[in-house]
């Protein structure tokens, strides 16, 4: 069945899902007091809701439901925009995603659990309002080309969308948790699963001396280990690791818009897939307020994680060579060690590891260095080759016949998976996709990507979009060295780009992407509201770190007043030169405090999970003693303790008096 739009009632008690078009005449209800989810037929409810209901809705899709502290809400595809084709299948992008609650009217909620609820509202209304979010109603966008056809050849075609889902790109498996147990137990409901990706997408059209074809390019974003650039690092203890991303390269003579000189051509795709993920250890960098983070690295403790993750990468990819990008001296030369020293021990013949510091390699603006690197690379992408398929153009939708399998992936990381990350994947895509127009005689044994302008400029867009659409979603900002991928060279005004995108990183890294954190925790799962516990939103801030941000206040307010109301009627006067020496000495003075013995209360962390190497909060009143504020704060058993205190202090001998 193909789903193309839901319609929820909501009754007194029950909220009703039903597919408003399609073959299967099931529907979903929700009981609104405790959030069992069932599945009826159209029949057999038709009785019980006879009713009007309160309020309908409409919808794309249903991502899942949630519940919070006052009971479930569904998470609704409210808005959709068609964003290309993958053969015969179209692929949307979510444009709006509603949270709406499905709990009874009656269910009120008060005091301390008023604000938490609405704050998880916040956190899940910003995590899904990425405009990121890709599904296809009839065909399994979270695994590639050649996966799907295995999974076709396995267990057939007729399968739900969700039990061939790669469980690692499933990124609302967590939401869709209660209907895939309905559908467990009643088959005809799976069709309100929907399986969706996080990433990127876009597909383009491309001719060639005639020859028209769709270039598409996914990424898929990972699910088991997902969360920001700096609480989120390395491996956990199952192998899974921060920021993983499988990014497919497709060359679609399926679409239907592609047509060929050459009938051989039509139903014919092409794939290549590569992958990132972080480095695959036990480290961090822990902020500070500093430019660059603490850094920690465990190795020795990381062997088991290490090879966990290997593991799980040849059992999905078969051969797997490890390009590590940083940098081999300085401060990134730690994880370069590490990574090397773990690779070395790994004694299966499917593992490879390579290292190529692309900072001082491509340095000064010499980016076609990294040839060097797709030189070293050169056996293995032959090697590895890329999966290629052959459909009946009459049955798109019928399983065609694989004549080429890849066999082999590039797994390529720096230290954040992004900008160094991006461009060599970028620069791999296009050396695999000249051997694949020539494979199928689209090039010449002479043509490259060069000599079509068109082509070259769509190609440098769309991955140039795809690094800044996976770096926002871990970062915050755009990616850096988007100018190389968007025009083939490095220049001053991309430079300046990526130095604006650096500072906004430090401050999002530092003040704002704690709350991210949650929000990600939040929607995957990996933190679940329950009822009844403290709330994890409490204030932790000291009064001496609040006293010190006022402080920071009113030492600014005093330098902008000085600069807009000089004393003196000028800026250089001495007076008014001593007033703004005077409070920026203040101000530094302020500040040295805070980055000495403040930065845990002040600066951004989570607050939904543990994060284990935030620091401890300093607190001035456990090793200084401030006798008149203790006795105004204290307990009066606490004051009459302080009283005898001072009383011995004063007469220091038990003696009494004649």
């Amino acid at each position: 069945m193909i789903l193309l739009t839901t319609c929820s009632a909501f009754y007194q008690s029950t909220v009703v899902i039903e597919a408003a078009r399609g073959t299967s005449d099931e529907r979903l209800t929700i009981d609104r007091n405790d959030g069992t989810v069932t599945s009826v037929s159209s029949t057999a409810a038709a009785p019980a809701f006879a009713a009007a209901p309160q309020r309908t809705m409409t919808a794309h899709g249903i991502m899942g439901i949630v519940s919070l502290l006052r009971g479930p809400y569904l998470v609704l595809i409210t808005g959709r925009e068609v964003v290309g084709s993958i053969g015969s299948s179209t692929v949307y992008r979510a444009s709006e995603i509603r949270v709406v609650k499905a709990a009874a009217e009656s269910r009120v909620l008060s005091g301390v659990d008023a604000f938490d609820e609405a704050t998880y509202l916040r956190l899940l209304d910003s995590a899904l309002a990425v405009n990121s979010f890709y599904f296809s109603y009839d065909m399994d966008l979270t695994s590639s080309l050649e996966r799907q056809q295995q999974k076709r050849q396995g267990a057939g075609s007729s399968l739900a969308l969700y039990k061939t889902a790669n469980d690692e790109f499933f990124y609302n498996k967590y939401l869709a948790e209660p209907l895939i147990a309905v559908a467990a137990s009643n088959p005809s409901a799976s069709v309100f699963v929907l399986p969706v990706i996080h990433g990127f997408f876009e597909c383009r059209q491309v001719m060639v001396r005639g020859t028209a074809f769709n270039y598409v390019l996914v990424t898929r974003r990972g699910r088991k280990r997902q969360g920001t650039r700096y609480f989120s690092r390395g491996a956990d203890e199952e192998g899974n690791v921060s920021n993983f991303a499988e990014t497919e390269q497709i060359v679609d003579f399926a679409a239907p818009n592609a047509s060929s000189t050459n009938p051989d051509l039509a139903g014919t795709q092409m794939s290549y897939v590569q992958v990132r993920g972080s480095i695959p250890i036990d480290w961090a960098q822990v902020i500070n307020m500093r430019y660059v983070p603490k850094l920690n690295v465990t190795v020795d403790e990381s062997r088991e994680r290490f090879n966990k993750h290997v593991m799980r990468l040849i059992s999905n990819y078969n051969d797997v060579v490890a390009v590590n990008l940083v940098n081999k001296t300085k401060y990134e030369k730690p994880m370069g060690d590490a990574f090397a020293k773990l690779s070395q021990e790994v004694k299966s013949p499917h593992y490879h590891y390579t290292h190529f510091d692309f900072h001082k390699e491509c340095s000064k603006m010499r980016w076609n260095r990294i040839g060097l690197l797709l030189d070293e690379l050169a056996g293995f992408t032959a090697k590895f080759g890329y999966f290629k398929i052959k459909h009946d153009p009459r049955a798109l939708s019928q399983a065609g016949e694989p004549l080429q399998l890849q066999v082999g992936v590039i797994r390529s990381n720096c230290m954040d998976c992004l900008d160094r990350t991006n461009v060599f994947q970028s620069e791999l895509a296009r050396v695999v996709l000249v051997k694949q127009l020539r494979d199928v005689g689209v090039f010449t044994d002479t043509d490259a990507i060069a000599n079509f302008t068109s082509m070259r400029s769509m190609l440098n867009n769309v991955w140039a979009d795809n690094a800044d659409a996976v770096s926002c979603a871990y970062s915050g900002t755009g990616a850096l060295k988007t100018d190389f991928t968007r025009t083939g060279q490095r220049t001053k005004a991309g430079a300046l780009q990526d130095g604006r995108n650096s500072v906004e990183r430090y401050i999002r890294g530092n003040f704002f992407d704690g709350e991210r954190q949650d929000t990600i925790d939040l929607l995957l799962g990996a933190f679940k509201v329950v009822p009844g516990v403290p709330s994890p939103f409490a204030d932790d801030q000291t009064i001496e770190s609040k006293a010190l941000v006022g402080a920071v206040y009113v030492c600014l307010f005093m330098l902008a007043y000085a600069l807009v109301y000089p004393r003196g009627n000028h800026w250089f006067c001495l007076s008014n030169f001593v007033f703004t020496t005077s409070w920026t000495l203040v101000l530094a003075l302020v500040a040295y405090t805070v980055m000495k013995s403040h930065t845990a209360e002040l600066l951004n962390w989570p607050k939904l999970t543990a994060y284990p190497y935030r620091p401890a909060i300093m607190r001035a009143n456990s090793t200084i003693s401030l006798p008149v504020l203790d006795r105004l704060l204290s307990s009066p058993a606490t004051k009459a303790s302080l009283r005898n205190d001072e009383i011995k202090k004063s007469w220091p001998t038990d003696k009494k008096l004649a």
